[in-house]
């Protein structure tokens, strides 16, 4: 049986409608119940989700968790929530899919990934050099299944890059800046971009890995924009002539102070994202959307 945490959330509720499609049986753990599941006859269980009693009466041995519930907090100002949802709950759910003898797929992010001196992609270990809320506690997240690996969990951690497409009914943050950009004639940008990847390519790597025993670390990337870049990108899509001027980093974080729903992380995030590329996705994903039908995609659900 697959159990899924985040189920509401833009990757869990196409990986919902998936299982469905191919009749993969499967129940969601919720916090509470949401319009993005409405009209689909699934399983639910409602419960508090630190609560580890909770997880071990609906995770059984056997069983594949895949968990993907999260906070992401763009302003950096709460740490309690990240802490709990982000870390602890993750702790709780490796602890009981340990005990359990459950298989658990973890939705990490490249947002945690650095370069070593070799050119790999390797995790930041000293936690205190992690400004950012959300990377921090990801990182203490993805650190502690590490360890639970080592004692004999059976999991794997996959790290989806920024993921757009269908179905996201919350509204993602780079799903609203893709829809904000296209309504805009003059857009800034700053040096940097991001590699995104369509939610379908995500959704059906994560059921793959529910079902193989890879234990690898694997991101999924799908294909590397620069902020320039992707603007035009836009312009071209909707048929609207954007006017794009460079801003340096340092103006565009002063500029959050005064623009919502903009923030320093975010100019951190894309200043310093790079191209990923992940040989050891083939053996979850063997075909990728064109990333360009996805942005047409959120064009026109918006």
């Amino acid at each position: 049986m697959l159990v899924i945490t985040g189920a509401t959330g833009h990757i869990g509720n196409n990986i919902v409608r998936m299982l469905l499609k191919d009749n993969i049986p499967f129940k969601v753990l919720l916090r509470k119940d949401g319009p993005e599941l409405a009209n689909l006859e699934i399983e639910k269980h409602i419960g508090n989700l630190l609560d580890k009693d909770f997880f071990s009466s609906h995770i059984n041995k056997g069983d594949t968790v895949i968990h993907l519930a999260g906070y992401i907090d763009l302003e950096n100002k709460d740490y309690k929530q990240s802490y709990e949802v982000n870390y602890l709950m993750t702790k709780i759910i490796s602890d009981v899919c340990y005990e359990k003898e459950a298989r658990l797929v973890y939705a990490s992010t490249t947002d945690i990934l650095i370069k070593d001196d070799s050119g790999n992609y390797v995790i930041e270990e000293d936690i205190s050099k992690i400004k950012h809320n959300y990377p921090k506690t990801k990182t203490m997240a993805t650190l502690y299944i590490k360890k639970m690996q080592d004692k004999g969990l059976n999991a794997i951690i996959l790290y989806p890059t920024s993921v757009i497409g269908i179905n996201d009914h919350k509204g993602s943050q780079a799903g609203k800046e893709i829809i904000k950009a296209a309504n805009k004639t003059f857009l800034p940008y700053v040096k940097g971009g991001y590699d995104f990847v369509d939610v379908l390519d995500v959704s059906k790597a994560m059921i793959a890995a529910s079902f193989h025993e890879f234990s690898d670390d694997i991101i999924l990337a799908g294909s590397y924009y620069s902020i320039k870049e992707l603007y035009q990108l836009i312009g071209e899509l909707t048929g609207k002539k954007k006017r794009l001027f460079f801003v340096p980093k340092w103006v565009a974080k002063i500029a959050t102070r005064f623009i919502k729903g903009l923030s320093p992380m975010m100019i951190d995030i894309v200043s310093e994202a790079e191209e990923f590329n992940d040989p050891k996705l083939k053996l979850l994903l063997e075909e990728h959307i064109p990333i360009e039908i996805t942005f047409e995609k959120v064009l026109k659900e918006a």
